[in-house]
């Protein structure tokens, strides 16, 4: 996360040259290979060329080179003439940006919820539900605020942290025994006490939103609710996203009243039920 002012989040990182520590078993599918090969160009810090990554791969330079060709040829390398370098291409981008939205619903509500980021002038994020208890940022956008906050597309967090933590937590009931023990999983950067993450999550059921004030991250406030899929599952979040010093209790009813607003609408025009 970082402001207009490039503040970098924590959780941004630079990724190493990928080591090879484990050799691929010599008798692999050519399936196998290939999405090796994807892993191993996706993690290059530069492009490389075909002896460079067969090295790193411990594949044969024949195999690497037609793979390499094939990946090339549909776009899933970027072969440079000048250089004999191979690096990631752009359909594995398209394909990866695929995968953050199977359903593409960031693509479908996008003319409302940039309305809501107008009208509220907050930055709102898409969270998507996945796998392991996991949320995912499928879609973010920023606020028209000169010192707006910001961040990375595709960056994952645990399912209950945070303000629309609290809200999926919400809508799943959990028991006290279940929030106890996700809470204990949470690393927080200024955790909240139990108790009071308790009645947060009980004030999201009644009110529809939830608050986080400074323990996602400090001296940033956020306002969530959930939207649920076609098969009325809560699947998405949605967060809107403050500096706290911008934002006062009154404004954080507000907004947290026009998501709850936004959600009935969404739930309307994309399934026409509330």
């Amino acid at each position: 996360m970082r402001t207009g002012h490039n503040m970098v989040d924590k959780t941004s990182q630079v990724l190493a040259f990928p080591k090879n520590n484990h050799p691929l078993p010599q008798k692999m599918s050519t399936v196998a290979q290939t999405i090796a090969m994807l892993q191993f160009l996706a993690n290059m810090p530069v492009p490389m060329g075909v002896n460079a990554i067969s090295r790193g791969l411990d594949l044969p330079p024949s195999s690497c080179f037609r793979i390499l060709k094939q990946l090339a040829e549909e776009g899933y390398a970027q072969f440079d003439q000048r250089t004999k370098c191979y690096s990631l291409g752009s359909a594995a981008v398209m394909l990866a940006r695929r995968a953050l939205d199977p359903a593409n619903t960031f693509a479908l509500i996008q003319p409302h919820l940039a309305r809501f980021v107008a009208e509220t002038e907050t930055s709102l994020g898409f969270w998507r539900r996945i796998e392991r208890k996991r949320l995912v940022l499928a879609g973010f956008l920023e606020s028209p605020h000169p010192m707006r906050i910001h961040m990375s597309v595709g960056q994952r967090l645990p399912l209950f942290i945070g303000a629309v933590g609290r809200a999926f937590a919400g809508e799943f009931r959990l028991s006290d025994s279940e929030i106890q023990h996700e809470f204990a999983q949470i690393r927080w950067q200024a955790p909240p006490a139990i108790e009071e993450y308790r009645r947060e999550i009980e004030k999201y059921v009644h009110l529809g939103y939830a608050i986080d004030t400074g323990n996602f991250a400090p001296g940033v406030t956020t306002v969530a609710t959930i939207l649920k899929d076609a098969m009325g599952e809560p699947s998405f979040g949605l967060s809107a996203i403050h500096l706290t010093n911008q934002i006062n209790s009154r404004k954080l009813q507000e907004v947290g009243e026009a998501l709850v607003a936004l959600r009935k609408r969404l739930h309307s025009d994309l399934y026409g039920q509330e």
